[in-house]
């Protein structure tokens, strides 16, 4: 079954009220730039000790031994999944696979707010399913334990990819859900259906009155 991981793009005192209020439900939370950068162990001690799994979005794109360090830091936190920009280059992946213990390393492919225009632009000449193949068998060679891609691309990874892999599926949208800023969404049944480990929702969430009756009813499509 999959899991479903709230991300908590929000202010400090609202992700703890957050976290709090789904005590005991069967999720994890996100920490991306928003929380982190402020909050740092504040948010992500509290998450632990809420006793939740915690997933450190911090997108680490840098030289190996920056990279290394970065993992080693996110293991001290207590971090359960932390992502990695596959495009780091693989001697940064194999520096991160060295060290990550228990820690499970997702490596990002192509971010859900670019679409094929936006891939052209920045030079890519691979299509982009191709793309996301190509990086998502880079990283599970060096030895990564998922990746995270958009929805549209889940169906051709499953069919191509020969080993398994913890899929996180971000950019998803309930119904009458704005896009915003992200372009290659999916529903949460297409992401299901696609064979999503891990649905990333985050607005659909913290934006309504009661978020709690939110996650509840997401919870029963799952």
């Amino acid at each position: 079954m999959a899991k479903l991981c709230i991300a908590l793009d929000t202010n400090f005192q609202q992700a703890k009220d957050l976290v709090r209020s789904l005590r005991g439900y069967p999720l994890l939370f996100k920490v991306g730039y928003k929380l982190f950068i402020c909050h740092h162990r504040a948010i992500t001690d509290y998450i632990k000790e809420e006793g939740f799994e915690l997933f450190l979005d911090l997108k680490l794109h840098d030289i190996p031994n920056t990279v290394k360090e970065g993992v080693i830091s996110a293991k001290e936190l207590g971090a359960d999944y932390l992502t990695i920009h596959v495009s780091a280059g693989k001697s940064a992946l194999r520096s991160a696979v060295e060290v990550k213990g228990k820690l499970k390393l997702l490596g990002v492919t192509l971010l859900t707010s670019l679409d094929d225009e936006d891939i052209q632009d920045i030079g890519l000449c691979r299509g982009r399913e191709e793309q996301v193949f190509h990086l998502t068998e880079l990283a599970l060679r060096e030895g990564f334990d998922g990746i995270v891609c958009s929805g549209r691309e889940l169906s051709y990874l499953k069919e191509r990819v020969s080993k398994s892999f913890i899929a996180v599926v971000p950019g998803v949208r309930l119904e009458g859900d704005p896009v915003e800023d992200q372009k290659r969404v999916v529903s949460l049944e297409e992401a299901l259906s696609a064979g999503a480990d891990i649905i990333v929702m985050g607005r659909s969430i913290l934006r309504v009155e009661n978020p709690v009756k939110k996650v509840e009813e997401i919870l029963l499509r799952m």
